[in-house]
């Protein structure tokens, strides 16, 4: 549902409010289910808490690929008999130039198997930016989280083989895709929150696979832009699933979702989006 609101006070100028909220639960027909850990349960943190007036520079980078199966090889592309592969990946590139930038950051990845409830992968921001008094400063953000799965389905064969293949000692069907979520931003002043929450490693089948991300920015409360941000927003998510029939290895759910919301002018942009998936 979306909701754009006029504001009378600010007449040529563009305000928009949009809340737009979707959680995708696709439940067993789809059969995405975790990998979990084997021997490596290692985990990444990183905590920034920064102010700056002048230029402010992120740039992060993170891949992790798991497999649950000791007989398995992330150096190719066919499974062993119920592997199943995660990987995620995160990135944000963040440029703040001539202005002043508060800027708080808590990142984690964790490696080890996490029960419902609680995340493998987790960031939070809270970013404020105004422009210095030549109105030339500009903070550009770009984030994204995706995490992506393939899985063979359960087979008497030993052989690998690729995820929908048939193997001569019984059916091999499985699944793979990937969901991605994230934002950007390119505004003269903005109080922004962004969170990411994320997981696809556990011991327990049955906990959910799930990505979910959240982003809220308005203005800094200047009476003059009536609490607005200024500049523009954008927030993205992109689901693609395949799922084969455990019986003859046929694609039995093809699954494809795409989603871009935006605002520029002066803005009050909140969007929450997820997607959640039961084996």
């Amino acid at each position: 549902m979306g909701l754009i609101r006029m504001s009378l006070s600010i007449a040529g100028r563009l305000c928009v409010l949009l809340i737009i909220c979707l959680f995708l639960i696709p439940g067993e027909v789809f059969a995405i289910r975790p990998t979990s850990a084997l021997y490596d349960e290692s985990g990444l943190t990183t905590s920034i808490d920064a102010t700056c007036v002048g230029t402010f520079i992120v740039d992060h980078d993170m891949s992790w690929e798991q497999s649950n199966s000791p007989y398995g090889s992330l150096e190719n592309n066919t499974l062993a008999p119920d592997e199943v592969r995660a990987t995620f990946a995160y990135r944000e590139n963040t440029v703040g130039v001539a202005g002043a930038t508060k800027y708080v950051k808590d990142f984690s990845m964790d490696g080890g198997n996490v029960t419902d409830g609680s995340d493998n992968l987790q960031a939070t921001h809270m970013i404020n930016f105004q422009a210095d008094e030549s109105q030339n400063g500009r903070l550009i953000y770009d984030e994204q989280a995706t995490i992506s799965a393939v899985g063979r389905g359960t087979t008497n064969s030993s052989t690998p083989m690729c995820v929908f293949a048939q193997g001569s000692g019984g059916a091999a069907g499985g699944f793979s895709g990937s969901v991605a979520a994230g934002s950007v931003m390119d505004v003269q002043e903005v109080a922004a929150v962004t969170t990411v929450g994320g997981r696809a490693i556990s011991a327990d089948a049955s906990v959910p696979v799930s990505l979910r991300y959240g982003f809220d920015a308005q203005g800094l409360e200047t009476d003059t832009k009536d609490n607005l941000a200024t500049g523009s927003a954008g927030v993205t998510m992109d689901t693609s699933f395949e799922v084969a029939d455990v019986k003859d290895a046929n694609v039995s759910t093809d699954y494809q979702d795409r989603q871009r919301t935006s605002a520029s002018g002066l803005f009050d942009l909140a969007q929450t989006v997820g997607y959640t998936s039961t084996f």
